[in-house]
């Protein structure tokens, strides 16, 4: 069943999501470029590798208080390539209330808005329904909402892997049937490195994940498979365990949630130790052929990073440091978090736009640290910050940056290009773009 709609349009409101949907413009391509040699003059090396797509831009939508398309501080559409669902009332058990029962409605909406706005998607399998689970018993294990079910495994999957499979089966053959060509990508479960998520065992994971892998590249070989979300304090226990129980011919892109683990979240470029350590474990498991994704990052709202200038900041820094590792795309959870997180009308959501311009159809290299000043090479200039300096009540600290006479203007993550004059600019928590034009 098709769906589509015209590339320029207003779309009426959907039902269950109160808001009008809006087409999306495109990033426009920018024009200026520095040649190599001006990067050479410029103390750098002139960028390699492919250029950033727009499908790099992915974020979560949650469905309370829901506006869409997503705007940020200046009332601009929220640069994305990409709607990755989950936490928005479309999860399986969700949607398969009971046996044989299906409701469509939410995701009939979500498949709409996707294409309002020209984004792929990538559907997320997680939650088992109240009539196919059990709630856990063991000691320590909760499931998350939106059941204390959520987390079982299927009745009919054994501990050891044999069973039926056929409530699972049954959904994933319905979803794919549905929504064949309108859903790109599908991630076999949400962080099943927590019981949280999922309290089964690795054999009943991989079990499941071939049959759904199985039924998918049936029903719709141009989709994607993703594997189940891990985490990379879990690299050498839950994955690799899941790698070594047979679940690698599953999917076709590796998936981890690249946050870091408690207050290490609180600094972006605590990033780069964390891809580091996953692409070491990718060599040893021989997947590091596969493409690699970070499916959720962000910073939560029980965090205590909750200045504007900073959230601002910290988006911007998380998006050029994944931008130049190389990552195809990331997505960010969510973009209408609960305040003062999210990008949902803020300044967050504004750097969030403003780095999409500097990036979208441009090469990066990745980014380099001197002391406390970490700058990113992109083919027609410079992304630079101070993570020494702090923002706090509208007021951010700054150093001098000495920059390449190259360079004649900077770009605040306020989209505000000003002409540079002397030798020096003034750097801070929040990232600027060096340029020649």
């Amino acid at each position: 069943m098709k769906r589509l709609f015209p590339i320029y349009c207003a779309l009426a409101v959907i039902v269950f999501l109160p808001s009008v949907l809006l087409c999306q413009s495109n990033v426009d391509d920018r024009e200026t470029k520095i040649s190599a040699t001006d990067n050479a003059q410029a103390g750098t090396n002139a960028p390699t590798g492919t250029k950033i797509k727009q499908s790099f831009f992915g974020a979560d939508f949650l469905l309370n208080n829901l506006v869409w398309p997503g705007t940020d501080g200046l009332g601009r559409i929220a640069t994305l390539g990409s709607l990755r669902l989950w936490d928005d009332g479309v999860k399986w058990g969700q949607i398969n209330t009971s046996a044989g029962v299906y409701s469509w409605t939410q995701m009939d909406s979500w498949i709409a808005m996707a294409q309002s706005q020209h984004l792929d998607v990538l559907y997320t399998f997680g939650d088992t329904p109240e009539y196919d689970g059990k709630i856990p018993t063991a000691k320590g294990v909760h499931c998350l909402t939106p059941t204390a079910y959520s987390c079982s495994p299927p009745n009919d999957v054994n501990s050891d892997g044999t069973g039926t499979d056929k409530d699972f089966s049954n959904f994933v053959t319905a979803l794919v049937t549905r929504y064949k060509g309108e859903i790109a990508y599908y991630e076999l479960w949400n962080e099943p490195d927590c019981s949280c998520y999922f309290s089964g065992t690795q054999a009943q994971l991989v079990r499941m994940g071939k049959d759904a892998a199985a039924i998918i590249r049936s029903i719709d070989p141009n989709a994607k498979i993703l594997s189940p979300s891990g985490h990379v304090w879990s690299m050498t226990t839950w994955f690799n365990g899941y790698i070594s129980a047979g679940g690698a011919p599953n999917f076709d892109i590796v998936n981890m949630h690249m946050r870091g683990d408690g207050t290490l979240n609180m600094t972006p470029e605590n990033f780069l130790t964390t891809y580091s350590n996953i692409e070491s474990d990718l060599v040893t498991e021989k997947l590091n052929n596969l493409p690699l994704w970070d499916g959720e990052h962000g910073i939560k709202a029980s965090e205590t990073l909750t200045d504007p200038d900073e959230l601002a900041g910290y988006v911007a820094r998380e998006i050029a440091l994944r931008a130049g590792k190389g990552i195809q795309r990331q997505y960010v959870y969510a973009w209408d978090d609960t305040a003062p997180v999210g990008e949902q009308g803020n300044l967050a959501g504004t750097a969030w736009n403003t780095v999409a311009g500097w990036l979208i159809n441009h090469t990066i290299s990745p980014c380099s640290a001197s002391g406390t000043v970490y700058t990113c090479i992109v083919d027609d200039g410079q992304i630079v910050w101070d993570t020494a300096q702090s923002c706090s009540n509208g007021v951010c600290t700054t150093s001098k940056y000495t920059y390449s006479s190259t360079y004649k203007y900077e770009t605040d993550l306020t989209d505000t290009k000003t002409k540079l004059s002397g030798k020096t600019v003034s750097i801070g928590y929040k990232p600027i773009f060096l340029t020649a034009k």
